[in-house]
């Protein structure tokens, strides 16, 4: 048994799950076809496409890769950050509002190592802390 999806264009892709699934049919993949490619079961492709799980930032680069379109229609908010690259983000706002790597850190709630080693691109934040990161990206008045 196959499903049909009624995709005429990718116009109704209003969620990155909707999305992956237009491209994934679109191109002619398998759940399952799609998740050997990128590592993954095919209950994770299908977690994606219903917007039940978000897509790790590498795992998004892969889909986008293999499905040929622009890596951003698969970016959440959080994996948009990533890939700014938030390296240079981080330093921009820590920048823009004047502060040193102490100061940025103790307002994100973390320690001046652990800032330290993202602004260093050795390390990426988690998603936990990105909350707090993106209300000194608004304060900064800088746009992802």
């Amino acid at each position: 048994m196959h499903l049909q999806y009624g995709f005429e264009n990718s116009n109704n892709c209003d969620t990155v799950g909707k999305t992956l699934r237009y491209y994934r049919v679109h191109k002619g993949y398998s759940t399952r076809e799609l998740a050997d490619k990128v590592g993954v079961v095919p209950a994770t492709i299908t977690l994606y496409e219903n917007d039940k799980n978000t897509i790790k930032y590498k795992t998004a680069v892969l889909l986008a890769d293999l499905l040929e379109i622009d890596r951003k229609l698969l970016l959440d908010d959080y994996t948009t950050f990533i890939d700014y690259p938030c390296n240079v983000l981080l330093q921009e706002v820590r920048e823009n509002l004047s502060l040193n790597q102490s100061q940025i850190a103790q307002e994100i709630g973390v320690a001046q190592s652990a800032y330290s080693v993202w602004e260093r691109a050795t390390r990426i934040p988690r998603r936990q802390v990105y909350e707090k990161i993106l209300q000194l990206v608004k304060r900064a008045n800088i746009h992802i």
